[in-house]
């Protein structure tokens, strides 16, 4: 009981001093339930009221945008660049090969569950549900519905609370 309670304390004067040393990413009331591992953090936009639990990986290179009320679940991981496959053969053997960066945007209101993947270039529309361990790969454009699976597609449609 003693070392759970340490292990606590520890944990959110940790979140603490992350807050204070990365205060522009966090301006708009960012709930963090643990330290996200954050990339090119200066191309990271975080909307009102965003939460951020354990082992989140964010790497902001081509961008990532996070409107409000979202919720990013243990684990997830946020990628918004990838190597240029076009010319893989050739590019096999370079020290560096090509990147290619494309912005991410998740919508207000989703709500990504734990250990998913959101790859670069995707947009997800607002008030949708990502099921854990779901991989993201292309655009989730219909909003108000839950999308599952490697890669996700949607599965059912949500009723509105206010419908």
């Amino acid at each position: 009981m003693l070392v759970e309670l340490i292990s606590r304390l520890f944990l959110k004067l940790k979140i603490i001093i992350h807050k204070v040393i990365n205060a522009p990413v966090y301006k708009n009331g960012v709930i963090l339930y643990g330290v996200p591992r954050m990339i090119y953090r200066e191309r990271i936009t975080l909307g009102k009221n965003v939460k951020i639990n354990e082992q989140v990986f964010l790497h902001g290179a081509g961008g990532i945008i996070i409107e409000e009320n979202c919720t990013l679940s243990y684990g997830t991981v946020i990628v918004s660049t990838q190597y240029d496959t076009s010319h893989w053969i050739e590019q096999s053997f370079v020290p560096e090969p090509n990147h290619i960066e494309e912005e991410v945007t998740i919508g207000q209101n989703v709500w990504i569950g734990a250990s998913s993947t959101i790859l670069p270039g995707v947009s997800i529309a607002d008030n949708c549900i990502i099921a854990a361990g779901s991989v993201v790969a292309k655009s989730l454009t219909e909003p108000n519905t839950l999308y599952a699976g490697v890669p996700a597609k949607a599965i059912k449609k949500l009723h509105s609370f206010y419908n």
